[in-house]
């Protein structure tokens, strides 16, 4: 059984971005894999050793500083989870929440960065098709998830995304799952390992 954690989908559903969760749950699906889907609100206890998945995605300004002040007393939980191989995926301007973390730097942008995004992607052999609407990126340009030929990259550079362990970060949104089959199917294979 796959546990999904849907960390604060009241907060973080900008653009639809639980599109990304169906996708992952459709996928699984369709693959006859067992799963289920926790929604984790300001009312739940994070236990990230029970989950296999944990998912952020993008949402106002406002409720970036609230679920990043939620999360920090669990820095060392997500910490040991990401070295414990369990899956993040984070997108949108999410990003900026987990960089509480130390593993990635982000740039502040005044103006936001809205784009069309097509790039080659290093996890799976996949043309990959989303959207950047965000007033961050990230600016640390080592382990790179996409090569970008229409959008933003990090730190001004055609290469976007982070990646370390099983921790994956990126700036798309589209919901980026639900527009990119393969990639979707990268994730269920790592989950399913």
């Amino acid at each position: 059984m796959i546990t999904i954690a849907n960390l604060y989908p009241k907060e973080l559903n900008l653009y639809g971005e639980n599109g990304n969760i169906k996708a992952l749950a459709y996928a699984l699906k369709q693959k006859k894999i067992k799963y289920k889907i926790i929604n984790i609100d300001k009312e739940n206890k994070l236990e990230f050793n029970k989950y296999d998945f944990i998912y952020l995605g993008s949402g106002r300004k406002a409720y970036l500083d609230i679920v990043k002040e939620r999360l920090k007393p669990y820095k060392e939980d997500i910490l040991n989870a990401i070295k414990k191989e369990k899956v993040f995926l984070v997108t949108g301007n999410a990003l900026s929440i987990l960089e509480f973390l130390d593993l990635y730097e982000i740039n502040y942008y005044e103006e936001r960065k809205v784009s069309d995004v097509t790039a080659t992607c290093t996890l799976c052999n996949e043309l990959i098709k989303g959207f950047q609407n965000t007033e961050y990126l990230i600016k640390t340009t080592s382990n790179l998830i996409f090569n970008i030929e229409q959008g933003y990259g990090n730190n001004d550079t055609l290469m976007e995304g982070y990646t370390y362990h099983n921790l994956y970060v990126t700036s798309l949104i589209g919901p980026l799952l639900a527009r990119n089959e393969k990639l979707t199917n990268f994730f269920v294979e790592l989950l399913t390992k």
